[in-house]
């Protein structure tokens, strides 16, 4: 700020009204519309001036000034009388009812309690240390502003995003740019946040990336919500990658919306709309499928189509259990299609009934039971391994052996009926009525797992912390030793 002419108190003066000011405050009264009074404690010399902005009062050295609602110390102060405005600089340090902060400057509107601060801002509130390069306040409102990459920590863990604002009185929070959210149990990314921390309720919109350690799952879409309860919702291009306790298995899943409960004892995951998955042992599609963690279960509900390997099944509903990571085995009804071509031919081995459980032993299929109103369709090979007659048949119980993928031998139960049916009457072109064969829409490896778009969260602070705020951390430490 360029200065006019300088006019400095008589010496003989000086002395006296340092005294003054050292012994009992000095109150130096703002603009006549002000709400704010200004009272100087100390200050190492007090000079006046005349600038474009009219009558200023110069504050050099070891500067304590306090307000109603604020204590500021400083290495200096400039006080415009006619703008309603203090500028303070060097190791800043404001202490009001429920927050600290230290900066390299500041400007300080009286007349609205509007502040700037900048270089090396650090805001401490009874919940966060906020950590900037600079920081608008309202003191009134204790609203704070970031315009500039801001550091957001608690006990909890650590967000960093290119802008914010924090709500110190309702603890709520909104950032945007870069954001990224770490602490223990999770990291998190998006192009944006809110929070009401009050709540343990939180939003991430677009470009979100979230790593649950815990449960070893990454997420991603364009949002998701989350609260206090454990539930998360995600939508939009909505992507559940989960990773087996052997880390052996991965499965990616596709859906427009998934809602997480995460509460002890039970973590249930439920997908909606067009939902694919995909994993080493098998892959699907359905309306909705529900995963039940603590007993290993997936439910896959309306329209369902499941494949494993060559094998594909078609239901309303099917029920898939894991034991060790692997599939154990799975019922599906009422009345499920299942396909299995021959190996070697190609043939479309098929059967159906009103319900059908498979068991698979060291995750190769070992057993197929179809029970009740079965019909089956099975093609047989020569001695040369090639195709020779078909068997068409119904009856009420159908179990089905397998070795090496093929079906080993068959076991027929109840109301047996059926008919032999030779080769130059093309078996490979009969269907059973419901006939479902689509391999062409079984989802496929995806191209890229969900990883982060940035580097970790820095451990480090983004800058050498101010002399004040080290000072009031050592004393806060000594105080915590003493207690101990």
């Amino acid at each position: 700020m360029t200065q006019s002419k300088t006019q400095h108190f008589p010496s003989g003066i000086f002395p006296f009204l340092l005294l003054a000011v050292l012994l009992s405050g000095f109150v130096f009264p703002v603009h006549s519309l002000s709400q704010t009074q200004v009272r100087i404690l100390t200050a190492d010399r007090l000079v006046g001036d005349t600038t474009p902005d009219g009558p200023v009062r110069k504050m050099i050295g070891n500067v304590e000034l306090l307000t109603d609602d604020m204590h500021l110390f400083a290495d200096s102060a400039y006080q415009y009388l006619d703008i309603d405005l203090v500028e303070a600089f060097g190791n800043i340090e404001i202490i009001t009812e429920r927050q600290r902060i230290w900066s390299d400057r500041v400007r300080f509107n009286t007349a609205t309690e509007k502040t700037d601060f900048r270089g090396r801002v650090v805001i401490k509130t009874d919940n966060a240390t906020i950590f900037s390069n600079r920081a608008l306040f309202d003191f009134n409102v204790e609203i704070a502003t970031f315009p500039e990459r801001v550091r957001f920590q608690d006990e909890k863990g650590i967000l960093v995003a290119d802008e914010g604002v924090y709500f110190n009185l309702l603890d709520q929070a909104a950032f945007k740019g870069n954001v990224q959210l770490s602490d223990s149990t999770q990291y998190a990314e998006s192009d944006s946040l809110f929070a009401e921390r009050n709540i343990d309720y939180y939003e991430l919109h677009f470009g979100v990336f979230l790593h649950d350690f815990e449960n070893n799952t990454r997420l991603s879409g364009d949002l998701i919500k989350s609260d206090s309860t454990g539930f998360r919702q995600i939508t939009g291009n909505a992507r559940v990658q989960r990773v087996n306790k052997n880390e052996t298995d991965t499965t990616m899943i596709k859906a427009a919306r998934f809602d997480i409960l995460d509460r002890e004892p039970d973590r249930i995951l439920k997908a909606f709309e067009n939902v694919e998955i995909w994993s080493d042992s098998y892959a699907s599609v359905s309306d909705t499928t529900i995963y039940y963690d603590s007993i290993e279960e997936f439910h896959l509900i309306g329209n369902t189509r499941l494949w494993r390997k060559d094998l594909q099944l078609t239901s309303p509903l099917t029920l898939i259990y894991i034991v060790e990571d692997e599939i154990d085995n799975l019922w599906s009804y009422p009345r499920p299609f299942s396909v299995f071509p021959d190996s070697l031919t190609g043939r479309l081995n098929q059967i159906e009934g009103d319900s059908l459980r498979i068991k698979f032993i060291e995750n190769e299929l070992h057993r197929l039971d179809v029970r009740f109103n079965s019909e089956l369709i099975y093609h047989v090979r020569d001695d040369n391994d090639q195709p020779d007659f078909a068997i068409q048949l119904t009856a009420q119980h159908i179990t089905m052996y397998f070795s090496g993928g093929d079906i080993d031998s068959l076991r027929i139960l109840e109301s047996i009926d059926g008919k032999y049916i030779p080769e130059n009457q093309n078996p490979a072109d009969i269907r059973l009525p419901g006939f479902i064969y689509t391999p062409e829409d079984r989802p496929e490896k995806p191209e890229r797992w969900l990883e982060p778009r940035f580097p970790p969260v820095p451990e480090e602070l983004p800058f050498v912390l101010p002399r004040r705020y080290l000072e009031f951390l050592r004393k806060q430490e000594a105080i915590t030793v003493s207690d101990e």
